[in-house]
């Protein structure tokens, strides 16, 4: 299925989107068990859109604007969100695989039980940004602030940090000495 250049309040269920797309808005919509893997979007931006069930994995979707918008038990493994801006987006028991959000703005968004294993949150500039239950093994978060990231209730085995970017992280007692072994301290 090729789709419009702009959908809105529409509801879509177990649809296969394929081909180029120049570029798409969708507004107030629903999708439910479809596969978006096999699309190219030049340009896709997402306003109050719900996508449950979904396979996303692969896409490009660099330097456009998702907002109001909730993934929930979606596969997107190697998403690539570069660039990009994301208000009031939530991921919810997604697969994020290797996700890319380098440079990307966001404020008020929010993982909860994800799998987001060896992904890129450099250079990212972030409001009120929260992972809950998540597994973040592996990411980076290079020049990256990470003042006031509460990761408490997540795995952060291996990440990827700069030294000057740790102050006013939250984090566990268990997971401080995580942190100290990125550090090179040596503990006895």
């Amino acid at each position: 299925m090729h789709l419009k250049e702009q959908i809105f309040s529409e509801k879509y269920e177990k649809i296969k989107i394929e081909g180029y797309h120049d570029y798409t808005e969708i507004i107030n919509s629903e999708f439910i068990d479809s596969n978006f893997s096999e699309a190219t979007f030049q340009g896709l931006d997402l306003d109050n859109v719900e996508i449950l069930r979904s396979n996303l994995s692969n896409l490009q979707l660099t330097s456009h604007s998702y907002q109001n918008t909730n993934f929930k038990d979606c596969t997107l493994v190697g998403i690539n969100f570069t660039d990009s801006y994301l208000e009031n987006v939530t991921f919810t028991n997604c697969n994020l695989l290797y996700a890319n959000f380098t440079n990307t703005n966001i404020k008020n968004v929010e993982f909860i039980n994800c799998n987001i294993k060896d992904g890129s949150f450099n250079h990212v500039k972030w409001k009120n940004l929260k992972y809950t239950s998540c597994d973040i093994t592996g990411c980076e978060f290079l020049q990256t602030p990470l003042n006031n990231l509460d990761l408490t209730s997540s795995i952060i085995t291996n990440i990827k940090v700069n030294i000057n970017n740790l102050k006013g992280l939250i984090v566990s007692y268990d997971q401080a000495i995580t942190i100290a072994l990125l550090l090179g301290i040596k503990i006895k």
